[in-house]
């Protein structure tokens, strides 16, 4: 009796377990979703997992898969849910605290993300996690600035060398032959090949005003000043002055923007009257922004600028830009991101060149890519490579010999930035551009080196 006993009270408590616990999940079909998570077909996953949620709502492993799937495939409030549910069992799930507080940011939840992760920051968590984390964070602060009223801005001090200030090719004689079929030139004023170090200063100066369902108003603008060893001719100043409106609704974003530059620089033209190097442009843009997954986002853009050359009215155009772009994180060792994006242009000439029907309008065209790796939570190499083909619309437009004018530039960059402390950073960089042209007085190789740092005030 007594044995008999002890085995009815195990008996009624496996059972009074058994009622309490969800059904246990089915391995083929959980190890089906994780095959598919691997696979990048999220929400193929879904689709599967989401079948089984009435039986299988409370198994932790099912939650979780359920969870990925869904942020994955954009479901956010499917997946908020299930990683509640994972944390109501196991509140100590790392995987479900990382994927809840991504799952807060996609939904536009910003204060509840941002106290997820400042905890999963408390918890002393994996250097990997960690880098993920502070990203998250940083992104975090810069949505917060468009929606809380204040200034915000940057400044910066740097130095460098400019081994090709003009851009212009070694052999200027040789170039302008080939070009106009013109013997004995020889380079003056800003046709010589210069170089020379440089000192550099900038900053930027934001307002941001909240509106009411995610809307908001900014305004501010951006100064820019470099100064050349030796050759002050080059000197340059730059400013851009903008404001506009901006819409964040969760995982989109909309920015309108329209905005004032001028770029001045005297150069070293000899002839008279004297023609600087001098630019004015009025520009509108509108651009567009949506995260794919916690990891990935999407965006395209569009400007139409008038650009001006004060002393130099042949230059002169407007432009139409479509730009295309793709940006895409890692969460593993390193934490990579990975930036590419692909634009077009059509650029049309305002003025003939005097004398003739033709004009400098043209076509762009080109692709750049960005990769950023971190060593450590302060410190990231850095990697960038751009194509821009270049193609003249009229016939001679810049040369006498060669009809159909086209260029092929090229630019490979490689850095290291430091982060010494929260706001500041410190940028070491070294730029080389080639410009490979059919016209070979605009044929031209250049390398700059630099270092920079770099303070945010937010």
């Amino acid at each position: 009796m007594e044995r008999r006993a002890r085995w009815m009270t195990t008996l009624a408590a496996f059972l009074l377990v058994a009622g309490a616990t969800p059904a246990l999940a089915n391995p083929e079909a959980l190890e089906r979703a994780r095959r598919l998570l691997v696979e990048n077909n999220p929400k193929q996953a879904y689709m599967e997992l989401i079948k089984l949620e009435g039986q299988l709502a409370g198994n932790i492993d099912f939650d979780y898969l359920l969870g990925v799937a869904a942020l994955d495939s954009g479901k956010i409030d499917d997946a908020i849910v299930a990683f509640e549910r994972v944390l109501a069992v196991n509140p100590n799930h790392a995987g479900a605290q990382m994927d809840l507080a991504r799952a807060y940011f996609m939904a536009g939840s910003f204060d509840l993300a941002e106290a997820a992760f400042r905890q999963l920051a408390a918890s002393n968590p994996p250097a990997v996690a960690q880098q993920t984390i502070n990203r998250y964070l940083e992104a975090i602060e810069s949505r917060k600035r468009q929606t809380t009223p204040g200034w915000s801005g940057w400044a910066e001090l740097g130095l460098g060398y400019d081994d090709n200030i003009t851009g212009v090719p070694t052999d200027f004689g040789a170039a302008a032959q080939q070009s106009f079929g013109i013997v004995g030139i020889e380079a003056t004023g800003n046709s010589v090949k210069r170089d020379a170090f440089f000192g550099s200063a900038s900053g930027a100066l934001e307002y941001s005003h909240p509106l009411s369902g995610g809307w908001g108003l900014f305004g501010g603008g951006e100064a820019r000043g470099r100064g050349y060893s030796g050759e002050s001719d080059f000197n340059s100043l730059y400013g851009d002055l903008r404001g506009g409106a901006a819409l964040n609704d969760g995982p989109t974003q909309w920015k309108f923007v329209a905005g004032y530059q001028a770029f001045n620089q005297e150069g070293a033209y000899t002839g008279e009257p004297k023609i600087t190097n001098d630019r004015r442009s009025a520009y509108a843009q509108g651009d567009w922004k949506y995260m794919l997954d916690t990891k990935t986002q999407v965006g395209l853009g569009l400007q139409y600028s008038q650009v001006r050359f004060p002393t130099n009215d042949v230059e002169d155009f407007d432009q139409l830009f479509l730009q295309g772009s793709w940006l895409r994180s890692f969460e593993t060792k390193g934490v990579p991101l990975i930036y590419l994006s692909a634009f077009a242009s059509d650029d049309r000439a305002v003025n003939k060149i005097p004398g003739t029907d033709i004009d400098k309008s043209k076509n762009l065209f080109g692709m750049r890519g960005y990769g950023q790796y971190s060593l450590s939570s302060t410190l990231n190499v850095f990697s960038a490579l751009g194509f821009v083909l270049r193609r003249d619309k009229d016939p001679f437009a810049r040369s006498t010999t060669v009809e159909d004018g086209e260029d092929r530039f090229g630019e490979f960059l490689l850095g290291v930035n430091w982060q010494f402390r929260k706001s500041c950073a410190v940028r070491a960089q070294w730029s080389y551009t080639r410009n490979a042209s059919n016209i070979d007085l605009y044929d031209f190789k250049r390398n700059e080196v630099s270092t920079a740092v770099r303070c945010d005030n937010y």
